[in-house]
């Protein structure tokens, strides 16, 4: 008895600490701007252009990412312009290789979006591509790790406001401003 509960310690031990090992590959999401300031957009009718960033707040990097984006009623993409190398579309499943480790904040390219007026506090997300459970990212070691990633709201208004993290914090810090 005693050597299956040490077994069974060890395996809810490795079970525990899985996510403290996890690799590190930031996060993607669309913005109004091409380093990742602001994720309101202003999307009156007429042409728009919404930028995606990879950010790496998490200390992580990465040679490329596979995802896709999807826009609300009212916004239809026209077009993606990436200086990487695409496979793909945006619409549907984009591989981005990027040629190099990076890890600092840096735009894959930016959407060109025909707006019609969208309703306020509409969504455009970054998802995982056609036929994939989750967004991807490889490592520099070329490994694939999800990835995690974010929405801009066109049209927001006081009750959908996003807003961006301007340093990386754990969620015992966020506990602890309420003890």
């Amino acid at each position: 008895m005693k050597p299956f509960a040490l077994l069974m310690v060890c395996l809810l031990t490795l079970a525990l600490a899985a996510p403290a090992f996890a690799t590190a590959v930031g996060d993607i999401s669309l913005y109004a701007d091409d380093q990742g300031n602001s994720c309101n957009i202003t999307a009156p009718a007429g042409i728009l252009t919404v930028y995606v960033v990879h950010k790496f707040s998490d200390g992580g990097s990465a040679t490329g990412s596979r995802f896709k984006v999807t826009v609300p009623p009212g916004l239809a993409i026209l077009a993606f312009t990436t200086t990487f190398v695409p496979i793909g579309n945006i619409s549907g499943d984009l591989s981005l290789g990027y040629g190099t480790c990076v890890s600092t904040t840096t735009s894959l390219g930016s959407i060109l979006i025909n707006s019609s007026g969208p309703a306020a506090c509409s969504y455009l997300a970054v998802v995982a591509a056609d036929n994939f459970a989750n967004p991807i990212a490889t490592d520099c070691l070329f490994g694939e790790y999800t990835i995690k990633t974010g929405q801009a709201i066109a049209n927001p208004d006081g009750s959908c406001q996003c807003s961006v993290a301007t340093e990386p914090t754990s969620w015992g810090r966020v506990k602890a401003l309420y003890r």
